[in-house]
Parts: C-alpha cells; structure tokens; sequence
C-alpha cells in the first residue's frame, strides 16, 4: 500500500503548516498551496500522485468551491475535502454588503427583524 498524498489549500499559514506538520507526523506525503492557482498548478503536475485535497472553502483568489468542481471535471480519483466556518462565511458576505451587519444562522428572528426595519427606515430617509 502507498502513501497517501494529501494536498492543503488554505492561505492561513497558521492553520495550514501545524496541520501539514501534524499529517506527515502521521505518515501522510502533504504538499501545501496557498490558493486554488497554485492548487491547480500542483494538481497538474502531480495529479496522479495526490489521494485528496482538502480546501478552504473561502480564499480570495477563487473559492474552494470553484476548486472543488475544477478538480471533479478533471481528476475523478482525487476526493475534496472543503472546510470552512460559518465566521468566516458570514464576514465575507459583510464585505459585500454596505448595509451590514452581517446575520448569521440559525436565524434569531428578532435580530432579523431589527434589521429589516432599521434598512426599510434608512431607505424611507433617502426617499424624503
């Protein structure tokens, strides 16, 4: 039996080096990529040596999930494994959003409704 290759993508050098450290500790062949470019970069050169990735679903440059598909459409020996924190997903819809502040689920239905109103009275404002 060979030595399972294990491929971590996540851009967080402070997640992904104990864990990669952790996993040769075990008897696990880790390569490390910061991002789903350099991911794909190693998977097309060493595809056929890689068992699984395992993936930050979040990253800027590309999402895990956009990773995720890449790898099934071409490498369908490889198995995905895409982890992440709602935190994480929650902050980065915040970003996007100019009328935060975030919600996160499960939903408390009393913060939501505080926020619907506080935007429906913002907008009313604009409007007069």
């Amino acid at each position: 039996m060979t030595t399972p290759h294990i491929l971590i993508v996540d851009a967080d050098i402070l997640v992904r080096t104990p864990l990669a450290e952790y996993l040769r500790a075990c008897g696990y062949l880790v390569l490390e990529a910061v991002d789903s470019v350099e991911a794909q970069a190693l998977l097309a050169d060493k595809a056929s040596a890689i068992d699984i990735v395992l993936a930050d679903v979040g990253g800027e440059e590309r999402s895990g999930f956009a990773l995720a598909k890449w790898i099934r459409e071409r490498f369908s020996d490889i198995r995905v494994i895409l982890a992440g924190s709602i935190a994480d997903s929650v902050e980065k819809a915040a970003r996007l959003c100019d009328d935060g502040p975030a919600l996160s689920k499960p939903y408390d239905h009393r913060i939501v409704l505080e926020q619907l109103k506080r935007l429906r009275a913002a907008r009313k404002d604009t409007l007069a």
